[in-house]
């Protein structure tokens, strides 16, 4: 059984090279994303506002649920 998806998952990953290349921009994108707000407190501080917002938003809605 295992085998057999080991077989079919390594054929899948070798065929499908465009996959491999979309996660590693994918994975440098987060990188500078992280480097360029650690640098930028004014990133830093928008962001926290944002997703500040976003939490009391999400939170009101789900209490008006129950």
């Amino acid at each position: 059984m295992f085998s057999s998806m080991r077989a079919w998952f390594s054929k899948w990953l070798s065929t499908d090279d465009q996959g491999v290349t979309i996660v590693e921009y994918a994975i440098m994108l987060v990188l500078v994303a992280v480097v360029v707000i650690i640098a930028n407190p004014a990133i830093q501080t928008a962001l926290s506002t944002l997703f500040s917002g976003v939490s009391s938003f999400l939170l009101a809605g789900a209490s008006g649920l129950s």
